[in-house]
């Protein structure tokens, strides 16, 4: 059952019902701005934020105990409220890091820098430049979450364009056929090396080396190494079939009855409605590429959080059909007659799903690649080091400029 509210006869909502006016001599309420409070007390921190993880933005908070004239001293906080700390009011300065006007922190992406000395940063109060700050942030890896050299996924094919209406008396035209997907690009190769390490912040990482690049992951979650295939791409639709023109026809004086009138007749035949383009056929998906990594034998649990996958891109679907087109009317009241529809087009066809690439994991000696890095400790590592399969260490760079590392 619908309800419907309505209001009542008796009750017209305007001309009748007033609102008060405040009177002219009633003070405006004042509002409580920052400004004219006493700071108490003031602390930076991150809040839940662990430290801050090379190149993942991070947020500045700032916790104060203010006093407003004849009140009690109350919580203050970062916000855009008047009677809240502006976060544009704070200078944040520091050797590896980056703010904007909203206290975002941006730490520098390399970590080997912030490795044994943290993210030292410079926080001052502007308006009130007694409260300054130096701290030190600690690094955390958690935003580094594995090595991606996926394929990229293919663009979708363009829509057929729909056929002309015809004129009067003609027939709508053919829409064209969808444009095929694109087929996704091939999954990458991943070379990697996985140990152990300390620093001075944490007494237990992940240190990795893919495709000459190093970062740093808590050592207590997974590690996905993915080059899958890229997605192919859905084929275009197909273009609508154009509508028939409507019936020709001309208006005729006749007598009727004894009376002169005008009647409608049909001068020609309508148009038939053009036939919907077929759909586009969806695009292949990319082969899945190659993954290479070694473990160090020394830490036998690290091949439980290895994760890789090197799976085919999914197909591409195919394109939507193209509706047909309606055949023409008509006005005509002698002789009427109306076209016929179109045939829809048909859909197009799915693509083909990429192949699956290769992927191998496997123990080996690999601490003597890791030596090199100040501020690393490689846990269990041996004097003599030396890798597995005898080949030379790869200098690896450091993720200052990193490749495809995941971060979160």
């Amino acid at each position: 059952m619908t309800v419907r509210l309505v209001a009542p006869m008796g009750l017209v909502i305007a001309g009748c019902f007033t609102y008060s006016t405040l009177p002219n001599d009633r003070a405006d309420p004042k509002l409580r701005k920052i400004g004219d409070a006493t700071i108490l007390d003031m602390a930076i921190n991150l809040n839940k934020q662990p430290g801050l993880c090379p190149s993942k933005e991070g947020k500045l908070y700032v916790t104060a105990k203010v006093q407003w004239p004849g009140g009690k001293p109350v919580a203050r906080a970062l916000g855009s409220d008047v009677d809240s700390f502006d976060p544009a009011k704070f200078a944040i300065t520091g050797p590896l890091i980056k703010a904007d006007q909203q206290a975002h922190l941006v730490p520098d992406g390399d970590v080997l820098k912030s490795i044994e000395t943290g993210f030292v940063v410079d926080v001052v109060y502007q308006p009130h430049p007694r409260w300054k700050f130096h701290e030190t942030f600690p690094p955390e890896y958690s935003c580094f979450t594995g090595w991606f050299e996926q394929g990229e996924a293919a663009g979708n094919g363009d829509a057929g364009n729909g056929g002309a209406n015809g004129d009067v008396g003609a027939d709508g035209d053919h829409g064209n056929v969808g444009v095929e997907g694109g087929h996704g690009g091939a999954g990458q190769k991943i070379t990697a090396v996985v140990t152990v390490v300390s620093t001075k912040f944490h007494p237990r990482l992940f240190a990795v080396i893919a495709n000459r690049t190093l970062f740093l992951a808590p050592a207590d979650r997974p590690l996905t190494f993915d080059a899958t295939g890229g997605a192919g791409g859905a084929g275009g639709p197909g273009g609508n079939g154009g509508a028939g023109g409507a019936q020709p026809f001309e208006d005729k004086e006749v007598r009727v009855d004894g009376s002169q009138t005008f009647i409608k007749f049909a001068t020609g035949r309508p148009g038939n409605g053009g036939n919907g383009g077929n759909g586009g056929n969806g695009g292949d998906g990319g082969n899945g590429g190659a993954i290479e990594i070694t473990y160090d034998s020394a830490f036998p649990e690290i091949r439980n959080f290895l994760v890789t996958d090197v799976g085919g891109g999914a197909e591409g679907a195919g394109g939507d059909a193209g509706a047909a087109g309606a055949g023409g009317g008509t006005e005509a009241e002698k002789n009427p007659a109306t076209g016929t529809d179109g045939s829809p087009g048909r859909p197009g066809s799915p693509g083909q799903p990429g192949r699956a690439g290769h992927a191998t994991v496997h123990a080996g000696s690999v601490s003597n690649m890791f030596r090199s890095f100040q501020g690393l400790t490689v846990l269990g590592a041996t004097p003599s080091g030396g890798t597995s399969d005898h080949r030379p260490a790869p200098t690896p760079r450091s993720s200052k400029t990193p490749h495809k590392p995941r971060r979160r």
